[in-house]
């Protein structure tokens, strides 16, 4: 930046010089003869031209030289959704359908496990076949399917799925969970803004088959936070309630 200074004082210096010779030269102090003064008017053009150029790179380098303020884009944390179920054959697909479009729609990546309960139906086959078609359609979105060979509980379910979730936050759902509703976008903001380790959501399921409507939540929790938490926990003496 300081060389192109330099050199356009050089050609604005030799500019002014010979603008001042033909000076002199039209008032007749100096006399020249017509080839000096062609050499002179050309002189003055050219270096008139290039002290032009000089000062445009000048001011493209002072505009180069500022600091570039970059928006820091919010970067959110990886999301893991932990589906429990146990003989939910009809609805599991349905289910499953909703929370692809509520992963779909963060911000961030995700995944969705499935921990079958030890199911006597065909459960974990439909689970199966709807994370596998949906996937195809989002590719962007992980999933894994655990199935357990007994009933062990909602308390192991939510163990062994946040044991193989790779998500900085865990969310905690009901295989009954239609989640059309919910923004992980703003659980996250919502956790992120707090000190708590947990926040929970509540949904309300319409009426199915004659029963009345019926209200479900669903928890946002750190995953440190929500693994401790079970190591602390047995099925026989605790039970999640999700």
């Amino acid at each position: 930046m300081k060389a192109s200074r330099i050199m356009v004082w050089f050609h604005f210096s030799f500019t002014v010089l010979g603008l001042v010779a033909l000076f002199l030269m039209t008032t007749e102090v100096i006399m020249l003869d017509w080839l000096a003064l062609w050499i002179i008017v050309l002189a003055v053009a050219l270096n008139a031209f290039f002290a032009v150029m000089w000062y445009d790179e000048t001011k493209e380098v002072q505009v180069l030289d500022q600091p570039v303020k970059i928006a820091q884009a919010r970067t959110y944390p990886m999301v893991s959704i932990i589906v429990s179920t146990y003989n939910q054959e009809t609805t599991i697909s349905h289910s499953l359908r909703s929370l692809f479009k509520c992963a779909s729609d963060y911000r961030g990546p995700s995944e969705i496990v499935i921990v079958d309960d030890g199911s006597t139906d065909g459960t974990f086959e439909s689970a199966w076949a709807t994370l596998d078609s949906m996937q195809k359609e989002i590719a962007s979105i992980r999933t894994r399917a655990i199935k357990h060979m007994t009933r062990l509980g909602k308390t192991e379910a939510a163990r062994t799925g946040s044991s193989k979730a790779m998500g900085e936050y865990l969310i905690l759902a009901d295989a009954a969970i239609i989640c059309d509703s919910v923004s992980l976008n703003d659980l996250v903001d919502s956790l992120s803004a707090t000190k708590e380790n947990m926040i929970s959501y509540e949904i309300s399921l319409p009426p199915h088959q004659g029963k009345t409507e019926t209200h479900r939540s669903i928890l946002l929790v750190h995953a440190d936070t929500l693994r401790r938490s079970l190591d602390k926990e047995t099925a026989d003496d605790s039970e999640l309630n999700i």
